[in-house]
């Protein structure tokens, strides 16, 4: 059976000051990139054998999986259709 992780983007400096992004993009805090890091960490200490990589076109998204996963290529997603 297939299995799908999903993760939320690190915390932005929006996340901090309580306002909504939307389509803005506001940099990962300090926080948000230690966090990510650690996470990353657990994943790879679970040996988890990942297909694809995939992350929305938001840049908090995109550095997310980047410091979950250093050097690894993935796709960036505008949206997704259901068939």
């Amino acid at each position: 059976m297939k299995e799908l992780y999903l993760m939320r983007h690190a915390q932005t400096l929006f996340n901090v000051q309580g306002r909504t992004q939307g389509w803005s993009d506001s940099p990962l805090t300090q926080k948000g990139i230690e966090d990510a890091l650690k996470a990353g960490e657990r994943l790879r200490a679970k040996q988890l054998c990942f297909d694809a990589f995939y992350s929305s076109t938001q840049e908090r998204a995109s550095d997310t999986l980047e410091l979950l996963f250093p050097n690894q290529e993935y796709g960036r997603l505008k949206k997704v259709l259901k068939k």
